[in-house]
């Protein structure tokens, strides 16, 4: 019989309970009708920023990426369901990235 390891990283022991708060480092600096430009304002490099859409319309292909601090990003919700998911109160954008640890952070964006 076999292992297989999954993952060659060490995970870091955590005290238990909630994980501390980290501050967002992305603003939203310009809204266009299904367009959303978002500044990173953190000090380190984000990882493997990339972004999902719940509810109405579509996104193009979000392949995962470096953003640099300072640097701005956009993202355009399209399809024949975009106007509605920029008005749909329900419709969310999620931000992902990766800290320079390793940890996998979201940031929900309201589209409208």
């Amino acid at each position: 019989m076999s292992l297989f390891r999954l993952s060659t990283r060490s995970v870091p022991e955590r005290p238990p309970g909630p994980a501390p708060p980290v501050p967002v480092p992305w603003s939203v600096v310009r809204r266009a009708l299904g367009v959303i430009e978002i500044e990173h304002r953190g000090s380190e490099t984000a990882h493997s920023v990339r972004f999902a859409l719940a509810g109405a319309g579509m996104l193009g292909l979000s392949l995962p990426r470096a953003v640099h601090p300072g640097e701005r990003i956009r993202v355009a919700v399209r399809g024949a369901q975009a106007e509605e998911a920029s008005a749909a109160r329900d419709a969310m954008l999620v931000l992902r990235w990766f800290e320079p640890d390793g940890t996998e952070l979201l940031w929900p964006i309201s589209v409208e």
